[in-house]
C-alpha cells in the first residue's frame, strides 16, 4: 500500500515539475487521514489538473483542489449528533434538547407519543386507509422513552394541564394493572 502511495506522489511530482518551470515548495501533510484521502483521489486530481491546462500551473495539492475534495471526505467522517447540554455556560444548568420537545409529547404516565413521518407528503397518491393511519399517533417503546427522559429536564417530566387538552383521556392508564391508580370498579 505504501509503495503505491509513494509511487503516486512521485509521478505527480514529475508531472507537475514537467508542466511548470518553477520549483515546487514542499508541503507538510501532518494528518494521516488527509494523506489517505488524497491518495484515494489522486487519479481524479491528475485528470482535473491536466484538463485545466498548463497555463495556471496547478500542483497536486493546490488549495482549490483540496478545498473541493477534503470537505466532502470530512463530511462523511463526522456523523450528526444531538447531544444534551449537561452544564450550560451561563448558569451551569442542564438544558433540554429542543428537537425532542418539538417532535414528541410526554403523557402523564411516562410514555412519549409522536406523529408518523410523511403524514403531509404526497397525499394524492395514498389510499384513504393509509391517510387514516398517518393521522394516528405512535407510542415510543420503553428504551426510547427512557432516552427521551434523559434528553429533557424535570420541568418537562412533570404533568402539565392545559385547557381543552385533546390528550386528556390518554394521560391515565387505568386499563393496565401495573399503572392503575384507582381501584377497579
Amino acid at each position: 500500500m505504501l509503495r503505491i502511495i509513494g509511487s503516486t506522489f512521485r509521478e505527480a511530482g514529475i508531472r507537475t515539475l514537467g508542466a511548470s518551470s518553477k520549483a515546487l515548495t514542499p508541503i507538510n501533510v501532518n494528518n494521516l487521514a488527509q494523506l489517505r484521502c488524497l491518495s484515494i483521489f489522486s487519479s481524479q486530481i491528475h485528470a482535473q489538473s491536466n484538463t485545466i491546462g498548463n497555463a495556471q500551473n496547478k500542483t497536486l495539492l493546490s488549495p482549490p483542489l483540496t478545498c473541493r475534495i477534503l470537505p466532502v471526505v470530512l463530511q462523511q467522517m463526522q456523523p450528526t449528533v444531538r447531544t444534551v447540554t449537561k452544564f450550560s455556560l451561563k448558569k451551569g444548568k442542564r438544558r433540554s434538547v429542543k428537537t425532542v420537545l418539538k417532535r414528541f409529547f410526554r403523557l402523564h404516565w411516562g410514555v412519549w407519543i409522536r406523529t408518523k413521518a410523511g403524514r403531509h407528503k404526497r397525499l394524492w397518491k395514498k389510499s384513504s386507509n393509509q391517510k387514516r393511519r398517518l393521522r394516528q399517533h405512535v407510542f415510543t417503546n420503553s428504551t426510547q422513552s427512557y432516552l427521551l427522559d434523559k434528553m429533557v429536564t424535570n420541568f418537562w417530566k412533570r404533568p402539565k394541564y392545559y385547557v381543552d387538552d385533546p390528550y386528556t383521556p390518554y394521560h391515565q392508564r387505568e386499563e393496565f394493572w401495573i399503572t392503575r391508580k384507582a381501584p377497579k370498579p
